[in-house]
């Protein structure tokens, strides 16, 4: 598989810390980072591209849908799993106006995340010799 970028976001460090090992467990060939909040995740996405964003909902100061509608008025083309533990008719709703790839509700089982995000890169061309 192409080299990825996939940025994951989430206040909580543990979380973070756990999405990242079990996607780095995977082996490809993906830049994977972090970001504790949504104004740290825009901030990275000005220095470098996600090809995938995987984020919490429920953070401080900017929820995870406040940072996918940033996401989506700046066009950044980065597909987008959002994992809620607060799941609701009208979140999903929401998320789904925003184009959300997935929509997870926790406990997220690691095998499912690995295979969501696993697909949804795999549906990403790979970029042109030009563009490397």
């Amino acid at each position: 598989m192409t080299s990825r970028n996939i940025l994951i976001v989430d206040d909580e460090a543990n979380q973070r810390l756990m999405v990242e090992q079990a996607l780095r467990a995977l082996a490809f060939d993906w830049n994977i980072s972090t970001a504790a909040s949504g104004q740290e995740a825009l901030e990275a996405l000005a220095l470098r591209a996600a090809d995938l964003i995987i984020t919490d909902y429920h953070m401080p100061l900017m929820n995870g849908l406040d940072l996918i509608a940033r996401v989506r008025e700046r066009h950044v083309p980065a597909r987008i799993i959002l994992i809620t533990a607060y799941s609701s008719p009208e979140l999903y709703d929401a998320a789904q106006q925003l184009q959300v790839d997935h929509y997870l509700t926790k406990p997220v089982p690691l095998t499912l995340l690995r295979r969501l995000a696993t697909g949804v890169l795999e549906t990403i061309p790979a970029p042109a010799a030009s563009d490397r």
